[in-house]
């Protein structure tokens, strides 16, 4: 069961090595005599206030932190624990309840899974295999690019598009990406580029356990282009309520699979947005030239660092920029006023280009290659 895990020689007994942060004696007794029985598993006690960066525990694969979350001073130590723990020691709580709050707290302290007590040895030692095995399989070096867009209308489709084709290379140097459309219902992505929406939902929803690297990409859509595009057409009738597993199940496996991930959010958020958002290298948040868009797409950042604690940090695309013959209208200095240092970068307007494109179901890049949408939008991305 535990052989991917293996990190030593071939010969190595010990395979997973938890770590447990534990005030109740009870369990951690209860767990080292269980796992004791279990071949190539060993469970160490360890103290809260013990584990630090500096002084990393020798052979830890995984810290699984018994959390008492009805104590400020538990949970003032806990936050202490995975701000100074070694980063690279994924970290499991468990406890009795958690409420919306809690769950965003954990997302921003990176906390891997959580598991609600009282639990039986068995199932935290499979919780255990599934997070090391997630922390095992992605690649380090995958980068994901989420778009969202301030207002409708303003152009974030085609961006994250172009984002997609412009990440993934050209010729032999070219880097496997995914464009994942998460406008379940909405979504534009596979009728701008003539393609057929393969992700069945529906068959994942009731069991996204199932969901596999098979059936991932069996789900794909490949674009002649160079790109794979992941994305759903449900009935706008239905209603969209599932696990988020359903849908971070979904990137974690892409992240196994593509160097690259350019995701289409939808405006509204869903119970899956935060941890789509936390786990971005980079969010855009795309608006078009104007004082109204300009506007809301500051309210958006500004929400965004407020509700993340600054953990995320949205850029501003202003797209559709153009310069009004006589010079007239806002300027670019209006803009950085109403930005306020959010500021990503301007992609200018083409829009006979980018109609034609999207009537013919092709990325702009099919009828001129080089052009302004390109152009301005590789030099954003270069930024970063």
């Amino acid at each position: 069961m535990f052989q991917m895990f293996t990190r030593a020689t071939a010969g190595a007994k010990r395979i997973l090595q938890i770590g447990l942060v534990t005030q109740d004696s009870k369990v951690g007794t209860d767990l080292k005599q269980f796992v004791a029985a279990r071949d190539g598993v060993e469970l160490k006690l360890l103290k809260s206030k013990a584990v630090d960066a500096q002084s990393k525990p020798k052979d830890i694969s995984i810290f699984v932190y018994d959390l008492d979350a009805s104590k400020e001073a538990s949970m003032v130590e806990f936050d202490r624990f995975m701000r100074e723990r070694p980063s690279d020691i994924p970290v499991i709580v468990l406890s009795p309840a958690l409420d919306d709050e809690l769950v965003r707290w954990f997302l921003r302290l990176r906390v891997s899974d959580w598991i609600k007590t009282p639990l039986s040895p068995g199932e935290l030692i499979a919780a255990c295999g599934r997070v090391i095995s997630q922390s095992m399989g992605p690649k380090q070096d995958v980068r994901c690019v989420t778009f969202m867009g301030a207002r409708g209308g303003v152009g974030t489709t085609t961006l994250a598009i172009h984002a997609a084709i412009i990440l993934s290379g050209d010729g032999a140097l070219k880097s496997p990406t995914c464009l994942v459309d998460l406008d379940l219902t909405g979504g534009t992505t596979t009728d701008y580029l003539d393609l057929k929406a393969n992700w069945q939902l529906d068959e994942i929803i009731p069991n996204p356990e199932r969901l596999d690297m098979h059936m991932m990409d069996i789900m794909l859509a490949n674009h002649t282009a160079g790109i794979s595009v992941l994305a759903a057409q449900r009935p706008y009738s239905d209603p969209l309520r599932f696990d988020a597993e359903v849908i971070t199940r979904v990137l974690d496996l892409a992240s196994q699979k593509f160097n690259n991930l350019v995701i289409d959010m939808p405006r509204s958020f869903a119970n899956w947005t935060d941890s789509v958002l936390l786990g971005s290298n980079q969010v855009y948040v795309v608006t078009e030239f104007s004082i109204p868009g300009l506007k809301a797409a500051k309210r958006m950042a500004n929400e965004l660092v407020q509700r993340y604690d600054n953990e995320v940090k949205p850029s501003v695309i202003v797209n559709k920029f153009g310069r009004s013959l006589f010079g007239s209208g806002i300027s670019t200095h209006e803009v950085k006023e109403i930005l306020a240092g959010t500021l990503g970068g301007y992609v200018g307007s083409d829009p006979r280009l980018a109609q034609e494109a999207i009537d013919r179901g092709v990325p702009t890049t099919s009828i001129k290659p080089r052009n302004t949408i390109v152009n301005d939008l590789s030099k954003i991305l270069k930024a970063k």
